[in-house]
């Protein structure tokens, strides 16, 4: 046989009875050659005799072993089934999991837990029952942002796993949490479906109730988000995994935080933290001196906000990790934008939008936006505030991140009361408030009621103006928030001058400015306005 021909045969090989034939061919073409060639010494009669009684002995007893194998593999068709499905799986493209994954998580904010779960599903699915080239066209899709294929792959691998039965209830959750994984990025309904089956059908894997509980906080559904994280919780103390304790403890804070309640979310961030230091764990560490600095920046303790935030991003830039250095030149932007440092606010703000943009992180670069904003409206420059405003609500929609859309709402309703539009200003409050008081945001949903109140101020409606103003003022007293009471204080002194009470002005306006004080924040445009109508007052008198 010509050898040269053999990349034109080898194709065909990949039957087990072409490569047998094949492989027989081959050895009596070869024994043939020998012969012909005079280098094999002519046998005698005897051994001619002994050797044609030695094959069809032996060849009789292998012809008949292939033969009832054969049988046997023809009627079960588990033999060729599983040599079919090595060759398939033999010629798997090869691929970087960890690198497609991250690939597919910038389509959101980069998150570690986000990672290793695409990672985990492109590694499943090189391994799943399917042909080769099913998976080729998946694995070629992901590397291209496309999920579809590889969904419909982990969807089939579920429906014939469930329909195995209660045996199989592992694999079946395992399909339907890489079917979350992959659906997590755009389409958070049919994500969610996906971890609520893997929950159901294996309730003691903790990466399973991590997975739901994130994509519950991420689209507001907080009392169910604490739910399942308390679950992770529990199954990581049974399973005496510290590191993923101190995940699921700082996971608790953020909805806590996010609630509104600071003492529990400080808690939760103090536990995680002594975890996440006492395990080396810098990345965690990183996070939870994060957390803690927003917990204070609620509070308006500014110092101690920025301290917890600077100690993150030495973290963040000794590791090289560019999503966290974002988050914190962020939130640095909002400690100078209290203390209404305004330059210092719009370069920290810029830094984290330029990183947030070169990795693709969506819902960094609409909170970032959404910051430019108010730094743009605090200088007057409504145009561009309402730009930043639009395009950080874009991302918002698009990622179903319903707390940014109700800051982007109440944004704009800020940016339509300045120019006068009231009525436009009252429908986006109104659209903020719907969401902010449906999730729990109580932060969000007082300054809401602030910006009701400076609305109806505005048109004349003094009591309604009040009203709002009040239950702001009770709410963020109910938080410690500094921020909040001052602005309240402002404007309920607003009201009671407009009125002609004087006195409840000053006193209103010393407490709004004394708030600043001890905030640190007497730079801030606000602060020095309540000086300058102190001292109008104390003129008048």
């Amino acid at each position: 046989m010509n050898i040269t021909g053999f990349d034109k045969v080898a194709p065909y090989l990949t039957h087990p009875l072409v490569l047998v034939g094949f492989v027989m061919m081959l050895a009596y073409g070869i024994h043939w050659q020998l012969m012909r060639s005079g280098l094999l010494a002519q046998a005698t009669k005897k051994d001619s005799a002994l050797i044609i009684r030695l094959f069809l002995r032996y060849g009789f007893w292998l012809a008949l072993v292939l033969l009832l194998a054969g049988f046997g593999l023809q009627f079960s068709g588990i033999g060729l089934s599983a040599w079919n499905s090595y060759m398939e799986k033999e010629k798997v493209i090869s691929f970087d999991a960890r690198k497609i994954a991250e690939s597919l998580s910038k389509q959101l904010d980069t998150k570690d837990e986000q990672i290793k779960a695409l990672t985990e599903a492109i590694t499943a699915l090189s391994k799943a029952d399917a042909s080769a080239a099913s998976i080729n066209d998946a694995l070629r899709a992901l590397e291209q942002g496309n999920t579809a294929k590889a969904q419909a792959i982990f969807a089939e691998v579920l429906r014939s796993k469930e329909a195995e039965g209660r045996q199989a209830n592992k694999e079946a959750a395992a399909a339907a949490r890489h079917l979350g994984a992959l659906a997590y990025m755009n389409n958070p309904k049919a994500a969610l479906a996906a971890y609520q089956k893997a929950v159901q059908l294996d309730p003691d894997n903790a990466d399973g109730w991590n997975q739901l509980a994130s994509l519950l906080y991420r689209t507001g559904e907080l009392t169910q988000a604490e739910e399942a994280y308390r679950k992770v919780l529990a199954l990581a103390e049974a399973h005496q995994d510290k590191e993923e304790q101190a995940v699921a403890l700082g996971n608790l804070g953020n909805v806590y935080r996010t609630r509104g309640e600071l003492d529990k979310a400080e808690e939760m961030y103090r536990k995680a933290l002594a975890i996440s230091e006492a395990l080396g764990l810098k990345e965690l560490t990183a996070n939870q001196y994060g957390n803690l600095g927003s917990v204070y920046l609620t509070r308006g303790e500014l110092d101690k906000a920025e301290e917890m935030y600077r100690k993150g991003l030495v973290l963040d830039e000794a590791l090289g990790r560019k999503e966290g250095m974002a988050a914190n030149y962020g939130n640095l932007g909002l400690v100078y934008k209290t203390r209404g440092e305004l330059d210092k606010a719009e370069e920290m703000y810029r830094k984290s939008l330029e990183i947030s943009e070169a990795l693709g992180l969506k819902e960094t670069t609409a909170n970032q936006y959404g910051n430019l904003g108010n730094v743009y409206r605090t200088r007057g420059e409504l145009d561009k505030a309402e730009e930043m405003y639009r395009k950080g609500l874009a991302l918002d929609e698009a990622l179903g991140r319903k707390e940014g859309m109700a800051a982007k709402y109440g944004n704009l309703g800020n940016v339509y009361q300045t120019r006068g539009e009231l009525d436009k200003a009252e429908e986006m409050y109104r659209k903020s408030l719907e969401i902010s008081e449906a999730l729990g945001l109580k932060e969000a949903t007082a300054s809401i009621y602030g910006n009701l109140g400076s609305m109806y101020g505005t048109r004349g409606e003094l009591d309604k103006a009040e009203e709002m103003y009040r239950k702001s003022l009770e709410i963020e007293q109910a938080l410690g928030r500094k921020k909040g009471m001052a602005a309240d204080y402002t404007n309920l002194g607003i009201v009671y001058e407009e009125r002609g009470n004087l006195a409840q002005a000053e006193a209103a306006w010393k407490q709004s400015l004394s708030l600043y004080q001890e905030m640190g924040a007497m730079q801030h445009p606000d602060a020095k306005k309540m000086q300058q109508w102190l001292d109008e007052l104390a003129q008048k008198r």
